[in-house]
């Protein structure tokens, strides 16, 4: 895989680590708004207390805000496999995108993403089924990101290495 062009732009609002983290899932977020410049802004305010790994814009501009071993603030009160806090074991990915549903994800933007969370997924032997969306781990307060096919980025995924289940063992 080819290392593609990153901006760094790095937020306040994210927690260091001790030592190095297991990330076992990665949660896929919609900006609510159309352009990235506001999103970047927003989650590198220390006054607004939230943040991202990862911003990816429409045309696939991908900015890096939190580094990977630290804690971003993007999940608020969620619950992943049974586990509770989801910022202390995964990294998040925000997509600028409205989030009515009818926005699309144009292709340069999912194709970005793909490649992204497949790296993080090999990485960290993360399985296809363990990248989901906000409203996957905050059910009822959250219902980011709206339109995304999962099921086709999936599909992706699994095009680029990413196992479909976790292996035993």
């Amino acid at each position: 895989m080819t290392k593609e062009a990153l901006e760094l732009s790095l937020s306040p609002n994210c927690r260091k680590a001790k030592g190095t983290r297991a990330v076992t899932c990665i949660i896929l977020h919609a900006t609510a708004t159309t352009g990235i410049e506001s999103p970047k802004e927003w989650l590198c305010n220390p006054e607004s207390g939230v943040s991202a790994h990862y911003l990816i814009g429409k045309d696939g501009r991908t900015i890096q805000l939190v580094p990977e071993n630290d804690i971003a603030w993007h999940a608020g009160e969620s619950e992943f496999g049974g586990h509770k806090g989801v910022n202390a074991f995964s990294i998040g990915i925000e997509l600028v995108n409205a989030n009515d549903g009818k926005d699309p994800y144009p292709i340069p933007q999912v194709e970005r993403c793909a490649r992204l969370v497949a790296s993080i997924c090999l990485k960290h032997g993360i399985a296809c089924g363990a990248v989901v969306g906000h409203k996957d781990i905050a059910p009822g307060r959250k219902t980011d990101p709206a339109g995304f096919s999962f099921d086709e980025f999936r599909m992706r995924l699994s095009d680029l290495g990413v196992a479909s289940k976790k292996s035993e063992g």
